[in-house]
């Protein structure tokens, strides 16, 4: 386990005012909320003169070339070239820049973390309205989806369908910022246990029977937020919190002996990455918060596994105990994990502080002057909205809201206090 230390002294200054520097202006390591709030301003800046449209590591399909690949090896082939290319091809193959739901809600939450602030307030809820535009109708009414095609290892889904990450990001943010009225919620609850849970977990898409664990404790998690928001009727609440109970016992039935859990139950899925450990612990600690769960030990065992097998000092690992590879999400996520980890009291917040100062430098909507992705990436991994932009401002407001000084959570009644 990482050792505590004590934190820097805040300075007096109202932590959740924008920062007015310019983005070529360059911002001295993070030291205090002040710093990390002026680090979430700029960056929501720069993603919004872009209106949160960009590149994504996943919109290989998008394009022509990816429109014409019918066979699942195709399909992949094209997509991972695309995702993995040192240079940017898309505007050779086509592919524009998108607008994704699920980073604008993901944004929406950030901001509303720091909604005593109006700058923030009026940021959280603009992005809040869009996502809560976004939500599906007809027969997946209620839930959300990716805007193109994916093609995994283990499943193929287009954008026509739903899936379960999408869903959890767009629910939160707009739970976050109250932009869903009572029939969007009930419908959103209605979708989740209809689409989503096979009546023993929650499944990353509706035709799905992979148990992947990240995606099956964001299901139990939201679950659990929507069985407690009072607005449901009683007999539905309820089955909301059943089904999130079952899915964190079969989830916490496969974690291992030293604290991990793979990807997912299946073959080629037994692997450990840093973003979706960071998933699970989270959406584990929130689903045991809501529904009173003793989910402590478990959460004891996967953290201290977590600091001890997917950092090197304080840059993230990708892999467990693998050499560094630099990657924005996994990079953001270490970030938030460290805010949360401090939050618990499993580490101290100057580590949180030194994750934050080790990943900063590659993010070009903070102006440090850095290629983003350094010499050799791919730097449209990195202006990705859904990828890099609103995770990292996800991490930034968590981690200003959680140092001393900062404006505090505020997350409505207190439900994202450990979400992802």
């Amino acid at each position: 386990m990482l050792s505590r230390s004590t934190p820097t002294a805040p300075s007096p200054q109202d932590r959740s005012e924008p920062d007015h520097r310019t983005a070529g202006d360059p911002l001295r390591e993070p030291r205090d909320t002040a710093d990390v709030l002026a680090l979430a301003d700029r960056l929501f800046r720069w993603a919004d003169a872009r209106d949160w449209a960009g590149p994504d590591p996943y919109d290989g399909l998008t394009g022509p070339a990816g429109r014409l690949a019918v066979h699942r090896v195709l399909r992949q082939a094209v997509l991972q070239t695309v995702k993995r290319s040192p240079i940017d091809l898309r505007g050779i193959l086509g592919i524009r820049p998108l607008r994704t739901a699920t980073a604008a809600g993901t944004a929406a939450g950030a901001c509303a973390r720091l909604s005593a602030s109006p700058v923030w307030q009026e940021r959280a809820a603009r992005l809040g309205r869009w996502t809560a535009g976004e939500q599906m109708s007809g027969r997946y009414a209620g839930l959300w989806r990716y805007e193109f095609d994916v093609q995994t290892r283990w499943a193929y889904y287009p954008a026509s369908v739903p899936n379960l990450v999408a869903t959890t990001f767009c629910a939160d943010g707009c739970l976050d910022t109250g932009t869903l009225d009572v029939e969007a919620v009930r419908s959103l609850a209605h979708g989740l246990l209809e689409h989503l849970h096979n009546g023993v977990f929650f499944t990353y898409t509706p035709t799905s029977g992979t148990l992947v664990h990240n995606a099956n404790l964001m299901g139990a998690a939201l679950a659990a937020r929507l069985a407690r928001t009072g607005t449901l009727p009683g007999a539905l609440a309820d089955r909301l919190a059943d089904a999130a109970r079952g899915a964190v016992e079969v989830s916490l039935e496969d974690q291992r002996p030293a604290g991990s859990w793979p990807y997912g139950r299946g073959p080629r899925l037994d692997w450990v990455d840093g973003f979706h450990t960071g998933y699970v612990l989270l959406r584990l600690a929130q689903t045991g918060a809501l529904l009173g769960l003793d989910v402590r030990t478990p959460l004891e065992r996967g953290t201290d596994y977590y600091l001890r097998h997917l950092f090197d000092g304080p840059l993230p690992r990708y892999f467990a105990d693998g050499r560094t590879r630099r990657d924005p999400n996994n990079d953001a996520t270490a970030v938030r994990m460290a805010a949360w980890a401090a939050g618990q009291g499993f580490v101290g917040a100057d580590f949180a502080r030194s994750v934050l100062a080790a990943v900063v430098d590659r993010y070009p909507g903070l102006g440090t002057g850095t290629r983003a992705g350094g010499s050799h990436g791919n730097r449209a991994l990195w202006e990705s909205p859904r990828w890099s932009a609103a995770p990292l401002l996800d991490a930034l407001t968590a981690l200003g809201a959680a140092l001393p000084g900062g404006p505090g959570s505020a997350d409505p009644a207190g439900q994202r206090a450990a979400a992802a």
